[in-house]
């Protein structure tokens, strides 16, 4: 049970982001939320425990594994546990927020200078969106906590672990290996984003769907090299930047 205490901490945060995200999730549903066959408070109550219990399930699988391939939450881990880890160091916050900056512009740049000129649906939905800056910004611990746990400390972990398994021959993964899964986490994370954005613009054509794989995917390699060479909680600190500066303040 060496995991188990940064798993809890991780999903009760977690439920804390999902709680927070709440108002903002609502301003942009919009005509969405009248399909949903159980009042509002009901439905988000429901949004908040499963989610708060597969933060808990993805934080304890990858601890598990990722320990295994030379990945961690060491911040977390020298918090809880009182050993190994190490605390938060200012070159890798200084780095952290470099990323987020980054990873921010990246995606600002994708979105203004290549797909807004080529859907003009985007600037028609951003005119019709009106949510508070203090909503959007309160999608940074969602994002920036239960996100890196199912993406980077789930998804990425296990990818490397099976590569590690089937071809590493009993060595330490070789750093392809981290490569393969900080771009295949990114690549499953934007696919994930399809049914959302199929409800949102009401059908996928091929230029949407580069869209959404290319602006979920593009910031994730940035979080995942975090996440490979610094720890989970600086990969966080990335996200967290990127969805303030996104949802907060871009309209």
């Amino acid at each position: 049970m060496k995991n188990l205490k940064i798993a809890i901490l991780l999903s009760l945060v977690s439920a804390i982001g999902f709680i927070s995200a709440i108002p903002y999730m609502l301003a942009i549903s919009g005509d969405a939320l009248s399909v949903i066959p159980l009042p509002i408070p009901i439905a988000m109550a429901i949004f908040v425990l499963q989610g708060s219990i597969m933060a808990f399930l993805f934080s304890w699988i990858g601890l598990t594994f990722a320990v295994k391939v030379g990945l961690d939450a060491p911040v977390l881990r020298k918090w809880l546990y009182k050993t190994g880890g190490e605390s938060f160091n200012k070159k890798g916050i200084i780095q952290a927020v470099i990323f987020g900056f980054v990873a921010t512009a990246l995606l600002l740049l994708l979105e203004l200078a290549v797909f807004q000129p080529l859907l003009p649906i985007l600037a028609e939905k951003a005119q019709d969106l009106e949510v508070s800056v203090w909503a959007g910004m309160l999608t940074a611990i969602q994002g920036g906590v239960y996100e890196e746990v199912m993406v980077r400390l789930f998804m990425m972990t296990m990818i490397v672990w099976i590569l590690s398994k089937l071809l590493g021959r009993k060595s330490s993964p070789k750093p392809w290996m981290y490569w393969a899964g900080i771009i295949g986490a990114a690549l499953i994370f934007g696919l994930g984003h399809l049914p959302a954005a199929a409800v949102y613009f009401g059908e996928i054509t091929p230029l949407l769907f580069v869209r959404t794989i290319a602006l979920n995917g593009v910031a994730g390699i940035l979080f995942g090299y975090l996440y490979w060479k610094r720890g989970l909680e600086y990969a966080m600190i990335a996200h967290a930047i990127g969805d303030i500066i996104l949802h907060g303040f871009i309209k």
